[in-house]
């Protein structure tokens, strides 16, 4: 069994009382790590883990993992330049058969009304 030391970041919120208020903190941490299965089956049994619900939590944990991305996915701000993203626009109501002037004039009533 080896120990490795890994470092995970967060930002103090802005509003908390803190003195180092909406500052990044890094923190380092240590974890062990098997090297052989026959470690791994000291620790399960030493843990009294099973190998199901350990498959099993993996399981739920890549599954909120992948919600959680997807979920925080149209709040992502994208990183085409809005102006880019609006002659897109143009150009697809112009691939509809829409005259160039009036797809010009339904985007930007779209962006306006927003």
């Amino acid at each position: 069994m080896k120990t490795l030391v890994a470092k995970f970041t967060f930002t103090i919120p802005e509003d908390s009382p803190h003195e180092d208020a909406g500052k990044k903190v890094e923190k380092a941490f240590e974890y062990k790590e098997c090297e052989t299965d026959s470690e791994a089956m000291h620790i399960l049994a030493e843990k009294k883990w099973s190998l199901r619900s350990l498959v099993n939590d993996t399981l739920k944990i890549n599954a909120r993992s992948s919600a959680y991305q997807a979920a925080l996915l149209p709040y992502k701000p994208s990183e085409v330049a809005p102006e880019d993203i609006k002659e897109r626009m143009i150009r697809d109501y112009i691939r509809l058969g829409v005259s160039e002037e009036m797809a010009r004039k339904q985007v930007e009533a779209l962006l306006n009304a927003k």
